[in-house]
């Protein structure tokens, strides 16, 4: 298999979808599900030094919720001789990439971006493209999902965050390491992005990149109601999924907005009506209390809530180990 994996990464509902379904449809490349424990796992567990670690570690990877639904036939005793965390990872995608028939493999797990240096550190040779969108319209696209943010302004902030923390890493890697894009680009120029990004990966260019190969979407049902899987541009690219937030964000939205992230805004480029407004520390505060409260209202509001919770403590105690390392 090849040692040089693809990761791709960016603020949730930037375009990182749409970009692994179209280097899906490459011949030689193939990206599973989001994954979401890398770094996490990485940092909290290491290196397994015994076939009982390695074992143990593969039975908490594939008992995750989020690797399950990869439908993969692996047996955690196929880990016993791995003496590297990297060994384990690279066993996991291998399975899922001789499932697709392709000799190398990718992950796009958005939340990723806080953890370039992470990825960089397993996987040397890997090649991490960070995809990033104008985050008004990133704002738009969050708010009509069920998960993260649950208002304008922790949408902003989380946008400014993921944004700032990527750039701040690729800038500090090699460029044949890193590579940012933008959604508009994609979007607008098509050929000459995909060009670009199959020379960076070390792959020819074919046409077929330009046609979107999806992955069914995860939607966590809820007990009450009804939700909509939303899911980026997959079957087609859409040139006019862009600048939305000129006819669809009121006037106050975007002020708030670029009163929070306005000047990442302009260091990417972006068009700005340069209106801004002081926030208060109490404002603040009631902003993040309705995005806490929604928030775990969407959580409980889940079929097969206990599945997911079990995930997300898995990560959050490896999270706790990394700390105790």
């Amino acid at each position: 298999m090849n040692e040089s994996p693809i990761f791709i990464v960016g603020c949730p509902r930037s375009g990182t979808t749409l970009l692994r379904n179209l280097l899906r449809s490459h011949p030689r490349v193939t990206f599973p599900a989001e994954s979401h424990f890398i770094p996490a796992f990485y940092r909290g567990y290491g290196d397994p030094h015994s076939d009982r670690e390695a074992i143990d570690l593969a039975r908490r990877i594939l008992g995750l919720e989020w690797i399950r639904r990869w439908n993969l036939t692996l047996d955690p005793v196929a880990f016993a001789r791995d003496r590297s965390f990297r060994q384990v990872i690279s066993r996991l995608y291998e399975a899922w990439a001789r499932q697709e028939n392709k000799p190398r493999w990718g992950d796009k797990t958005p939340h990723y971006v806080t953890d370039i240096g992470a990825l960089v550190e397993l996987f040397p040779a890997g090649k991490v493209i960070h995809i990033v969108r104008d985050g008004r319209d990133v704002a738009l696209s969050w708010l009509k999902t069920d998960f993260e943010p649950r208002n304008l302004f922790t949408a902003a902030h989380a946008w400014n965050r993921y944004v700032r923390a990527g750039r701040a890493a690729g800038a500090a890697l090699p460029r044949d390491t890193y590579l940012e894009i933008k959604y508009e680009s994609l979007l607008r120029q098509p050929v000459d992005t995909m060009r670009a990004v199959c020379a960076f990966i070390d792959e020819p260019f074919t046409d077929a990149v330009l046609r979107p190969r999806p992955l069914p979407g995860i939607l966590r049902p809820a007990l009450f109601g009804k939700r909509t899987l939303v899911i980026a541009s997959q079957s087609e690219l859409v040139s006019t999924n862009q600048a939305k937030w000129k006819t669809e964000l009121a006037a106050a939205d975007r002020v708030l907005f670029e009163s929070v992230a306005g000047e990442l805004l302009t260091a990417l480029g972006y068009e700005t009506e340069a209106v801004r407004r002081p926030i208060s520390a109490l404002e603040q505060v009631a902003w993040r209390v309705h995005d806490n409260f929604w928030w775990a209202m969407a959580r409980l509001n889940t079929q097969g809530n206990h599945r997911w919770l079990m995930t997300d403590w898995q990560i959050r105690r490896a999270r706790r180990r990394a700390r105790r390392r």
